[in-house]
Formats: structure tokens, C-alpha cells, sequence
């Protein structure tokens, strides 16, 4: 038996995918720890997935350019002590990093402990701890087949982007029933993120003067972010609209069962989901990403119709509202969507790296 650490921390881009190839590593008899960030948002996943006693902080924060480049230093070089002394007490064999802040700061502690390391990259532009850490790795591995092209000649294993097995495993009946919401009526999703993403939630409360029609005949549940989800539940306030408002959800399988459309980010994660669970999406990609690599993302997603892709800057007036009812109002091509996702499913993604990973445990 051997002991595999992921660092997944940052954002639950990072974390859904770590805790999918834990699974996948258990099930060959092997031990998971995760080293993830002091972020509020990691320690929820964990809680959710039953992996709390398995987090490991580390204090690790993100490049914020040169005016931050002392505190940057100052909380990596800690981040990397205390990934490798976690690493020497817990006898890792190896580490897989899933991209991020956390996954540099731990692969540097990976070489100098003497571990071999892995990397998958979800995005469709490498970030930049996979760009600089991918040459000293056993084997990276990638969600897109267009990342290759940027990984600047080091060898990839296009695995796709793990998600969680029970995904997919529900009703929708049986969905609705758990989310506690009305049987008979379309469930609109809006997906903010884990963090939550302002002009997402704003571009939707702005788009519902164009759902009027529907409003007896549709439900909305709007994951909106911990810090956004008071004013959110507050915009739809005698809309006339059933909405429900949540920061976050555990429950994220009954979510995409339930839904008949998703309004998203473009998150690598995110769109692994979506294909798994077959739902037709309006993607609005997070325009602040690093390298616009959501844009990216939803464009290598959407090439053969699986979602629809829309600028946040275009979003103006009603027009989020206008594209719902539409996808609403045309169900063949919701049943294209569902089949062109379907294609963009890579179903053995965990199994594909755990396999591998398995050979150094």
C-alpha cells in the first residue's frame, strides 16, 4: 500500500478533479492525503466529499505581480517547507499537482523530497505551475487536446478531466425530489463558481425580463457565491419568479440530473461535469481568467455544439434571459447538445491516471 498526496487547492476547478483521482487511487488499495490552500472554499469541498481529516493547509498564495512579489516569496518558500515535511511524515511515494498555486509551491517541494511528480493540466491553456514544472515530471496529463500545442514540446497524455463517479447516477425526478424542488417545472441552473462570479449573477437578474413567459412554468437554483448570495436572493424578490438561491452545493450531481439548461462559467472542471451528465449550457466565460483560458476552454468545449459561448461583455440588457428561453423553446436542439456532450465525455479520465500514478506507489 502506498500513499499518493494531491495538491489540488484554489479553486474547485483544482479540487473536484483531485478528489475523483482519490477515488480512483483507493480503489487500487492506495492512501490519499490533498494539500490545498487556506481558502474557505477548500476546506467546504473536503467537508462535502468526507475528506476532511485528509487536508493538509499549506500557505500558498497566488502571483498578484512584482508590488506583491516580497509576500509572494515569503508565503511560498513556507508552502514549500511545509509540503515537504507533510510529505516526509506521511511517506508519500508520489504527488500528482492538478495545476494552481498550490501545485507549484508542492511540486518544488516534490523535488527537493526527492518524490516523483505528476501534473494534469484541466485547461485548454496551460497555467503557469504546469508550463514551468511539466519537465521535471514522471508524466503530465491533459484535459484538451489543445493544450499539447503550448506545453512547449514536453510529451502529454490526453486523459480528459476527471469528475466524481456518482455524477450522473441520478433521475431527475429523483434530483428534483433531493433539491427539494417543484416536480413538474424546467430547472434553469446558474452556476457562479465556487468563489461566485458577480457579472454572471448580475447578467441574469438583468435577463429574467425576458423569461416572463416561462415564469410559471420554469424554477431557477442560482449558486451565486458565499458573498453574493444575499444580494442575489434579494434581486429575485417579487420577480415572480420560484428561484433559489445558494452559496454553494454539495450536491452537484443532483444539480445537473435536475437541470434541463446550465448557465456557467467555462471552468475545465465545470465543462468535464457538464459532458459526464449530458446537459445543454450557455457558457460565459470568466473574462479575468489568466490568459483568457476560459475563453479557451469553452471554445475547444463548445466546437461541435455542446454549449453555446458568450462574452460577458455582450450580456447586456436581457439578452441572457433571450438565449434561455430560446434553448427552452427548441428542444431538438437541446437533444444535439446533449448528444455533441456526450462525445466531449472522457469517462475513464480518473481511472486512466491512477493507473499510471499506481506504478510509483
Amino acid at each position: 500500500m502506498g500513499q499518493l498526496a494531491i495538491a489540488c487547492g484554489g479553486t474547485g476547478g483544482h479540487l473536484f478533479p483531485g478528489l475523483a483521482v482519490a477515488e480512483a487511487v483507493r480503489k487500487r488499495g492506495h492512501e490519499v492525503s490533498f494539500l490545498i490552500s487556506p481558502k474557505a472554499v477548500d476546506r467546504r469541498a473536503l467537508a462535502g466529499a468526507g475528506e476532511e481529516r485528509n487536508g493538509v493547509e499549506i500557505p500558498a498564495v497566488g502571483w498578484s505581480g512584482w508590488l506583491g512579489a516580497g509576500q509572494f516569496a515569503v508565503h511560498f518558500l513556507s508552502a514549500v517547507r511545509k509540503a515537504g515535511d507533510e510529505m516526509a511524515k506521511r511517506k508519500v511515494g508520489a504527488l500528482l499537482g492538478m495545476g494552481g498555486f498550490v501545485s507549484g509551491a508542492a511540486s518544488v517541494a516534490a523535488r527537493w523530497k526527492k518524490v516523483p511528480y505528476f501534473l494534469h493540466e484541466s485547461n485548454a491553456i496551460p497555467g503557469r505551475a504546469t508550463q514551468l514544472f511539466a519537465k521535471g515530471a514522471r508524466q503530465v496529463f491533459v484535459g484538451f487536446p489543445q493544450c499539447e500545442a503550448a506545453m512547449g514540446g514536453v510529451k502529454v497524455t490526453v486523459s480528459g478531466t476527471p469528475v466524481r463517479s456518482r455524477l450522473g447516477g441520478l433521475g431527475k425526478e429523483e434530483a428534483l425530489r433531493k433539491l427539494g424542488l417543484h416536480p413538474q417545472r424546467h430547472l434553469i441552473a446558474v452556476l457562479g463558481g465556487s468563489q461566485g462570479a458577480r457579472g454572471l449573477n448580475e447578467a441574469m437578474l438583468r435577463g429574467l425580463g425576458a423569461l416572463k413567459s416561462e415564469s410559471q412554468r420554469m424554477q431557477i437554483l442560482h449558486l451565486a457565491g458565499e458573498a453574493h448570495a444575499e444580494k442575489v436572493r434579494q434581486g429575485y424578490e417579487g420577480s415572480g419568479f420560484h428561484a433559489v438561491v445558494m452559496g454553494f452545493c454539495d450536491e452537484m450531481e443532483a444539480v445537473y440530473a435536475a437541470a434541463e439548461v446550465v448557465v456557467a462559467r467555462a471552468g475545465a472542471g465545470t465543462l468535464a461535469e457538464l459532458a459526464a451528465c449530458r446537459v445543454p449550457a450557455i457558457l460565459v466565460p470568466f473574462p479575468a481568467a489568466a490568459g483568457d483560458h476560459q475563453m479557451a476552454n469553452a471554445r475547444a468545449y463548445a466546437q461541435e455544439g455542446a454549449a453555446e459561448v458568450i462574452a460577458e461583455k455582450y450580456l447586456d440588457g436581457t439578452e441572457l434571459g433571450q438565449r434561455i428561453a430560446r434553448m427552452l423553446g427548441d428542444r431538438v436542439r437541446c437533444d444535439r447538445m446533449k448528444m455533441w456532450a456526450q462525445a466531449q465525455d472522457r469517462p475513464n479520465a480518473a481511472e486512466t491516471i491512477a493507473e499510471v500514478i499506481s506504478h510509483e506507489l
